[in-house]
């Protein structure tokens, strides 16, 4: 798993990597495809025993890509606002309004595995991150979670190896902190 890219969603603010093979950065991936009907149907299908299973009540295929849309749209638009907002407004950052660790137990001090939940409460709409500053958050990835832990499932492993390349490359970057933003080469989608 080679990332070739790191790219700026929101200057300063918002990067996501690209993987090598893909098309696009993994922000843009994600909301393509959880925007995408025919992706979304493909996938709840694929995975309707887990849709099914009891963790997120009583839920068709239909109403799920539905659920997913509406969610995605909603968290897309949200993350983006508070992205630029953060840069202005240390009090609404995305580490304050958006981005959580991803395990209780992790006490890092640098480069936090970070998980965001879609807007709807519960949701399972997940966007996977390293937290490099209060307010500069590099997105490795992202799932629909349908189980409870991220152990089981093959897509969502994937996801936890992502973040940990992630974490990996940008140490290897050198993106320590803020300051380092300046220093490392970000592609622009311009």
């Amino acid at each position: 798993m080679k990332i070739v890219a790191i790219f700026a969603i929101v200057k300063n603010s918002l990067l996501a990597v690209q993987f090598e093979g893909s098309m696009a950065d993994e922000f843009a991936l994600l909301f393509s495809n959880w925007q995408d009907v025919e992706y979304l149907e493909q996938f709840f299908e694929d995975n309707k025993n887990d849709l099914q299973s009891g963790f997120w009540g009583n839920i068709s295929v239909e109403e799920a890509v539905l659920r997913t849309l509406d969610e995605a749209e909603e968290m897309e638009e949200y993350i983006m606002e508070i992205a630029e907002t953060g840069r202005i407004d240390s009090g609404n950052t995305l580490q304050d309004l958006v981005f959580q660790p991803l395990s209780k137990n992790d006490f890092s001090i640098q480069h936090v595995k970070s998980k965001s939940y879609g807007p709807d409460n519960p949701s399972w709409l997940r966007l996977y991150a390293i937290q490099v500053a209060s307010n500069l958050y590099v997105v490795s990835g992202g799932a629909i979670k349908l189980t409870e832990t991220m152990n089981k499932q093959a897509h969502l492993v994937l996801e936890l190896k992502k973040l940990q390349a992630t974490k990996e490359y940008i140490e290897q970057i050198g993106l320590l902190n803020e300051e380092d933003y300046e220093f490392v080469e970000i592609m622009s989608h311009d």
